[in-house]
């Protein structure tokens, strides 16, 4: 914000600022109280105050340092809930997902609730070891005695149940593996999208560990929006969906390069 639009804030109220302060942090995603305190021309410690009373208002996100808008983790949802959406779906796509694993491969996981039910076929796979930042798929790997688990580590999130940002990146990008595999909210345009800035970069830098890319998603996230752009679809190796996805939109996927997996459902076994 520039000289003349600090001048413009300069002197509001207190209920004006604060209504200033939830546009602004609504359309930055996210800011810091450092600049909050500069474009606003009062105190730290005043901002502090506001970011306080509007989270309490439930108007935005308190983080370290700072604030975030709500959308971004209202859009994620809660994982308790999201775990039992569409949880028929979710089973039979990580079996069709289950398929493309390797014995004795290295496979990167994300913290999505579609990929974690892969946990419950890595027994039968028998991968050699397993990378994730989801706290959930550590919880099962780490049970299972001829499986390495690599723990990403960092922040952690509990609305994900999962640890994300910057530290879980520098960790990503020391690793390798041959298939990573993840999954999304939304994909609109030929691309996988989200909400979440950092939960984007997390899967972002996951993907760029190299070998083979995975998709894993339900055909309800097709057409939904997401702000942050993680990777192109024409950049995956192989999607996995259900056959709830359309034939059109299947055969837009097919010509963009990806090998196309269906996981029949029993909606459609039965019809």
């Amino acid at each position: 914000m520039g000289t003349a639009a600090a001048e413009d804030v300069a002197g509001l109220s207190p209920d004006d600022r604060r209504d200033e302060i939830t546009g602004y942090v609504n359309r930055m995603q996210r800011t810091r109280v450092e600049e909050l305190a500069e474009i606003f021309g009062v105190s730290a410690m005043t901002i502090h105050r506001d970011l306080d009373h509007l989270a309490k208002d439930g108007r935005l996100e308190r983080i370290r340092g700072g604030a975030r808008a709500i959308t971004a983790r209202l859009a994620e949802r809660d994982v308790k809930l999201r775990r039992h959406l569409h949880a028929e779906i979710k089973q039979e796509l990580a079996a069709t997902a289950a398929t493309l694993i390797e014995p004795d491969a290295v496979i990167a996981l994300d913290d999505s609730t579609t990929v974690g039910a892969l946990g419950a076929h890595l027994e039968a796979r028998q991968p050699s070891t397993v990378i994730t930042h989801s706290l959930a798929l550590m919880g099962i790997v780490s049970s299972l005695p001829n499986i390495a688990l690599v723990g990403l580590g960092g922040q952690y999130y509990q609305e994900t149940d999962s640890f994300l940002g910057s530290i879980v990146v520098e960790q990503a990008q020391r690793l390798t593996a041959d298939a990573v595999f993840v999954s999304t909210t939304a994909i609109k345009n030929h691309a996988l999208l989200h909400p979440d800035a950092e939960a984007a970069l997390t899967k972002r830098s996951l993907l760029k560990m190299g070998g083979r890319k995975i998709l894993v998603v339900d055909s309800t996230k097709f057409e939904s929006s997401g702000m942050y752009h993680v990777m192109d679809l024409g950049e995956f190796d192989d999607i996995v969906v259900d056959d709830g996805l359309d034939a059109a939109t299947r055969t837009e996927l097919q010509r963009l390069g990806p090998r196309i997996h269906i996981a029949t459902t029993s909606t459609k076994a039965n019809s």
